[in-house]
């Protein structure tokens, strides 16, 4: 889960294993049909990302500074394997899960996952017509014999439990409203499992502020807000669960400036929220820590925001029994999903380097890392804890801990109390 300039210091530790200039070269001067006037942008296009390109050959892999999990999975307290993370599955107590952004990507992987495994699962999007879509993709992977993953990858999970279920429902989480509508629509229904997983990375050369339904700054307002108010209205049935409950969070590893990602860009864009002086001002904050606009830092900002909350979940309502854990599902530069607000031209060309480089993660993988953590019975009792996905490329998780400001429980609780404040 990383923007434009996320990605291009996750890359930086591989380019030394191919020629990424002549790549780019390659793939940016294929014969075009269009006008001369969309020519000659082109030409600006490719200049600009071979520019680019120059400049990431000219940077050092990972510093000895970074987090060495990266690389090294001794490093990490604990590595989980493909292949553990899908073996429990369909022998997992049945639970009812609700998944955000299960209209595509990762969230859509892994629903379909879950329910071929026999779980019910409801698919919360931002329409009724994705989700439906979305639900109707579930059931016909749950009853294909196939062993192909739920995004295409062949030989990958051949099991499946009689059972399962897909239920579409509409919850976008940039509208208050629609987040309480679907809240107030769950009343009554069993929940165990609750994972949020919708995400919104905007385009990091788009320099104009773009707001929510109800006045928030869109990537905050969405990424955090919105799921904040989901979880509240929803912890009460979630912690009537007859099993052990659930929270699930996908964040990402760009909210800790030690991470190859999320030190991109200098000191000015990394993560950190500050004093949360734009939070304690209200609803019309551009940035958390009441800065300048900027899309990428909103962007780490809004994932620093996902890991304190689900700390500050763990503690508030571990006493009720309720887990509460986060996970990234790695790089996946994918044109048509996460990357669909950066340049296309930029996401397809990298999508293809990310995996020759050998630093790529699939909605497969991805998928099936969020299925495992939320049903797997080996996460019973396991809270507060942080599972990225590492070593890089290896399709694994690696539980290491998270960034020093998303251990600060002072702050987590400061961002849970104005979060609450803003929805007052």
């Amino acid at each position: 889960e990383l923007s434009q300039q996320n990605f291009l210091t996750r890359v930086a530790g591989g380019v030394q294993r191919m020629s990424l200039l002549h790549l780019l070269a390659l793939s940016l001067n294929a014969p075009s049909t269009k006008s001369s006037s969309h020519a000659r942008a082109r030409l600006v296009s490719r200049r600009q990302h071979l520019q680019t390109a120059a400049a990431l050959i000219a940077l050092p892999p990972l510093s000895a500074a970074a987090d060495q999990c990266e690389t090294d999975g001794a490093a990490c307290e604990l590595v989980i394997p493909q292949q553990t993370l899908l073996a429990g599955l369909a022998s997992a107590p049945v639970r009812h899960v609700t998944v955000t952004g299960a209209s595509s990507g990762v969230g859509l992987a892994g629903a379909k996952l879950l329910t071929a495994a026999g779980h019910k699962v409801t698919l919360a999007c931002r329409t009724q017509a994705k989700a439906d879509a979305a639900a109707t993709a579930c059931m016909e992977y749950a009853a294909g014999l196939s062993a192909a993953g739920p995004a295409g990858m062949p030989d990958f999970y051949a099991a499946r439990r009689a059972g399962g279920s897909a239920v579409g429902a509409a919850c976008d989480l940039s509208s208050l409203s629609s987040v309480r509508a679907f809240a107030a629509s769950r009343k009554g229904e069993p929940l165990d499992t609750l994972v949020l997983n919708a995400g919104l990375s905007l385009n990091v050369g788009d320099p104009a502020e773009q707001f929510t339904a109800d006045g928030y700054e869109l990537t905050v307002g969405t990424n955090h807000i919105g799921h904040f108010a989901l979880a509240t209205l929803l912890q009460p049935t979630l912690s009537k669960s007859s099993l052990q409950p659930r929270l699930l969070v996908t964040a990402s590893g760009v909210h800790d400036p030690a991470s190859g990602g999320g030190r991109q860009g200098g000191p000015e864009k990394w993560a950190s929220l500050g004093e949360l002086k734009g939070l304690a001002g209200g609803r019309a904050f551009t940035m958390v820590d009441g800065g300048t606009y900027d899309p990428d830092k909103a962007y780490k900002d809004s994932k620093l925001c996902n890991m304190l909350f689900m700390a500050e979940a763990a503690r508030r309502w571990g006493s009720g029994g309720i887990t509460a854990n986060a996970f990234s599902p790695g790089l996946i530069a994918d044109p048509d999903g996460f990357f669909r607000n950066q340049n296309r031209l930029f996401g397809s060309v990298f999508s293809g380097i990310s995996k020759a480089v050998g630093v790529a993660e699939t909605n497969d993988f991805a998928g099936s890392a969020l299925a495992y953590l939320a049903v797997d019975p080996a996460m019973d009792g396991q809270t507060g804890g942080w599972y990225d996905a590492l070593p890089l490329g290896k399709h694994s998780l690696g539980k290491h801990a998270p960034s020093a400001e998303a251990r600060d429980a002072a702050k987590a609780a400061k961002l849970w109390e104005l979060s609450e404040g803003l929805l007052a």
